[in-house]
């Protein structure tokens, strides 16, 4: 499912990038910081929340980063989660790629969670959330597919018993955008004033 040329092509995306670089670094800490209850597991818009400034009081770990895609989690896996054994992870993926057939972006983040819990972790699944036009990677376009998206994988964590957790909701405004408060500069990323808001969603699922 998790096609080779893809998986070639995060990995090759990753040696120019400096946050990968510093994850790989701290993989070699894995031993003295043992086991982890909450990991965090995602792209740019994982890897740019200050968490542990959010939630100071819960044992977490932030694995985000920029530019990942589903290819690039499923292939990290055995890297940056299993060795820490969380009790949750929450998965936020889905914009980088967003244009591929919705049908595969739904299989694979589906494949991905299974693979989670086969690992004996408990999964909390995320809405990918809205872009604000004009967005610096044209993909404004996809916004309708993104809410159809969110519905199925609202839809599949139901059916599963995993929490849903709707970052969508949360920073949109009337209009179906990215909050104007909530925007970075370049249409995509989110404001700290964003991460307030998502941290009210995903306080309540924290372990």
């Amino acid at each position: 499912m998790f096609e080779q040329e893809h998986i070639d092509r995060i990995r090759a995306f990753f040696a120019t990038y400096p946050r990968y670089a510093e994850i790989v670094s701290y993989r070699e800490l894995q031993p003295s910081v043992g086991q982890v209850t909450n990991l965090f597991y995602g792209d740019s818009i994982t890897s740019a929340w200050p968490l542990h400034e959010f939630f100071p009081n819960h044992s977490l770990l932030n694995r985000g980063i920029g530019g990942d895609s589903v290819y690039g989690l499923h292939d990290r896996m055995a890297d940056d989660v299993f060795p820490y054994r969380p009790q949750r992870v929450f998965m936020l993926v889905g914009i980088n790629g967003i244009q591929e057939p919705a049908e595969r972006i739904l299989a694979h983040i589906q494949a991905l969670a299974e693979r989670l819990v086969a690992s004996g972790t408990t999964v909390a699944l995320s809405s990918i959330l809205p872009l604000r036009e004009p967005d610096n990677w044209n993909r404004f376009q996809y916004q309708d597919k993104i809410v159809a998206i969110n519905a199925e994988l609202a839809a599949y964590a139901a059916a599963h018993g995993h929490p849903f957790l709707d970052y969508h909701a949360a920073v949109r405004d009337e209009t179906g955008q990215l909050a104007a408060d909530f925007t970075r500069p370049d249409g995509t990323h989110v404001t700290f004033a964003a991460y307030r808001r998502m941290a009210e969603v995903v306080r309540p699922h924290l372990l």
